[in-house]
């Protein structure tokens, strides 16, 4: 991708004589979020120009201590640098302590120490203002579509492709951050298992099934948020036809109260499942845990502890909810 797309490109010559305030001109330009580069002298400067293609050469000078005649006539000599806008900048007073806002008053900044006229007294065209105020405005608007694009790859990277909740991943890394969050105070999981899920691809087919796992986990992320309203939580696809819910800051009692919502919540959905041993229609289980976290190390005794209550629930005829006892380190 071209870079000058996005971060103009500048060559500024300043020569070792010059007591031009380096730090403030370059803090300046930072601000700018411009591609630069510092020649010492016009030789370096058409060097750099050569494989950089600049959109234009800046020759800061103090009038007083230094004449950069010299150093315009090399650089409008030579091929490679006789067309590129050349601008040379005084005003030092205004560089003391350059604090611009807001990219409109950085480039007035900008603008007003630069002055629009090449060093035989002709005129240089207010377009190179203009056109760099244009770069960087667009840059501005590219850089804040680009977060926004980053951000969404971000959320997408973060959910299982099918049911749009998080996935297995996500899951991970946010059971670990509420691992160490909830220290001293009570961290609750509840994994849900869809009963004879396997009849039910068998029976209506795996398109139909997919739909089926996409409404079940629109389900229980409508029964969670139902119950926690603001409150923290996270609804991911564990794996197949499984599903895990973490909640931070909730013991075991209500973690089984917000199990039993779901449960609710996908019987009331009534999706028909004629394969089923125990219901017309689709039905889970459910296993709850709840541990005080403390120790990293133990956080898979949580997942496991939920685990062995979901399949409880399955050994005792399904459709239920089971509770494994509070872990405290």
């Amino acid at each position: 991708m071209n870079h000058r797309l996005f971060k103009p490109y500048i060559i500024i010559v300043i020569e070792e004589s010059n007591l031009f305030n380096f730090r403030s001109f370059v803090n300046l330009l930072n601000q700018f979020n411009l591609n630069f580069v510092i020649s010492p002298d016009p030789e370096s400067a058409i060097f750099h120009a050569e494989y950089s293609n600049p959109d234009l050469i800046l020759i800061p000078f103090d009038a007083n201590k230094a004449n950069p005649q010299e150093t315009h006539q090399k650089l409008k000599q030579a091929k490679i640098t006789q067309n590129v806008p050349l601008l040379w900048m005084n005003h030092y007073s205004a560089m003391n302590n350059p604090k611009p806002q807001s990219l409109e008053t950085t480039l007035n900044t900008l603008n007003s120490l630069i002055n629009l006229n090449n060093l035989e007294a002709k005129p240089l065209p207010d377009i190179t203002i203009k056109t760099l105020k244009k770069q960087l405005e667009f840059q501005q608007e590219l850089l804040i579509k680009l977060q926004a694009e980053n951000q969404q790859l971000k959320r997408l990277a973060s959910l299982d492709d099918l049911t749009q909740v998080a996935n297995r991943r996500q899951f991970y890394t946010y059971l670990q951050a509420q691992w160490q969050s909830c220290a001293g105070e009570y961290l609750s999981m509840i994994l849900c298992d869809v009963d004879f899920f396997k009849f039910y691809n068998d029976t209506y087919g795996h398109l139909a099934g997919d739909y089926c796992l996409q409404r079940i986990a629109n389900s229980i992320e409508t029964a969670v948020k139902r119950v926690r309203e603001s409150k923290p939580y996270l609804v991911a696809r564990y794996g197949g036809e499984e599903f895990a819910v973490i909640l931070p800051h909730v013991d075991v009692e209500t973690a089984r109260q917000i199990a039993e919502e779901i449960q609710l919540e996908i019987r009331s959905m009534q999706i028909h499942h004629d394969s089923s041993p125990i219901s017309s229609f689709i039905t889970n289980s459910s296993g709850a845990a709840c541990a005080i976290p403390g120790d990293q190390s133990h956080i898979q005794e949580l997942i496991s502890a939920a685990d062995k209550a979901m399949y409880s629930a399955k050994f005792q005829g399904r459709d239920q909810v089971q509770v494994a006892p509070t872990m405290i380190e």
